[in-house]
């Protein structure tokens, strides 16, 4: 298996989150007043969870295992074959929502949702990459 395109992706992933930490400590009321950092926030939480999309469907693809029937559930076979739990790969569909409300329903962005994604489960991103990183070092 070519690792590069993972560990590429890992490594924007960590950009963006550096980006996403630098702002975590935003209260939320500072947060809504500046449309700067809302814009700055909702393009990196995109950013990385499609970065998670991508390396799903990557690991998917080259191990052969079944086809997600839509996006989100890329991370399900994950977990469904241990490679994410199945605690996390459940945090990661929901990701995978709030990336589609990102993407696709733009004039209803909730804000306060958005803060709190940055505020709470940014995480989520670091226990996926650390997942990956294993799987990676195993193949």
């Amino acid at each position: 298996m070519d690792t590069d395109p993972i560990l590429a992706r890992l490594h924007k992933l960590d950009d963006y989150l550096t980006k996403l930490r630098a702002r975590a400590d935003l209260s939320e009321v500072e947060y809504l007043v500046d449309s700067d950092q809302q814009d700055i926030v909702e393009r990196n939480l995109q950013l990385a969870i499609q970065v998670c999309i991508d390396v799903a469907g990557y690991i998917i693809a080259y191990k052969g295992l079944r086809s997600a029937d839509k996006l989100e559930n890329v991370f399900e076979v994950l977990g469904e074959v241990g490679i994410i739990s199945p605690s996390l790969a459940s945090r990661m569909v929901g990701m995978v929502r709030f990336r589609n409300i990102l993407v696709h329903n733009y004039l209803d962005i909730d804000s306060t949702i958005v803060h709190e994604h940055l505020t709470h489960q940014l995480d989520d991103f670091e226990a996926f990459a650390r997942a990956i990183l294993e799987f990676v070092e195993q193949v």
